[in-house]
């Protein structure tokens, strides 16, 4: 069969393409799922709940154990605090403590990101937007439940749990932003606490 001058000379002049590997064609398509992924807000938020009624339990025995308040290691003299008003406890001073991403090469530069947002940001004016809702959260969450016991301090412990998740998100928030995405702290470990004027934590039992 001839074949045409013309169409040689196209075949020559069309650009050379590379055809892509298939290492290459599965990167892409996991690229393609993480842009896709949905948030996953809700879920954090129930983890963080848990994590502060175990937080709760321990700090109940330490208040009763000592009539003067005692800040936790790395709390003493924090300089990331926050305030709210509580229902009936009155002022209270939220403190976080540094962050361990237990990582080397990121540890100095995260804790830098979270020193210099909390020394440039009206924290309480960040968070007061997050704090209703988390309060309805907490509220929904024990509607209709009979095995949970009405406890007078409730109001007070919502509103520490509320205050101190609504920091929490923002200070990941300043994170993923710099590009420490949640995936990128995995194993981090803080911690925070909380003293109010007239704190009443029971007697520890």
């Amino acid at each position: 069969m001839a074949t045409d001058p013309l169409d040689e000379m196209l075949d020559c002049s069309a650009p050379t393409t590379a055809r892509p590997e298939p290492g290459d064609i599965r990167a892409m398509i996991l690229a393609a799922r993480e842009e896709t992924r949905p948030p996953r807000r809700g879920r954090r938020r129930a983890v963080l709940t848990t994590a502060l009624a175990l937080f709760l339990v321990g700090g109940a025995g330490v208040a009763a154990a000592s009539s003067d308040w005692l800040w936790s290691p790395g709390l003493e003299d924090a300089d990331r605090t926050y305030s709210y008003t509580s229902p009936t406890w009155g002022q209270c001073e939220l403190r976080f403590s540094a962050l361990d991403t237990h990582d080397m090469f990121t540890n100095d530069e995260v804790n830098r990101i979270v020193d210099d947002w909390f020394a440039s940001t009206d924290v309480e004016a960040a968070a007061a937007p997050l704090v209703p809702g988390i309060l309805h959260e907490l509220e929904e969450s024990r509607a209709g439940d009979p095995a949970v016991d009405p406890d007078p301090r409730q109001a007070d412990l919502d509103a520490w749990t509320a205050h101190t998740q609504a920091v929490d998100e923002l200070v990941h928030a300043e994170l993923a932003a710099n590009g420490f995405a949640s995936e990128a702290l995995g194993g981090t470990e803080s911690h925070s606490q909380v003293h109010c004027d007239g704190e009443d934590w029971g007697d520890g039992e």
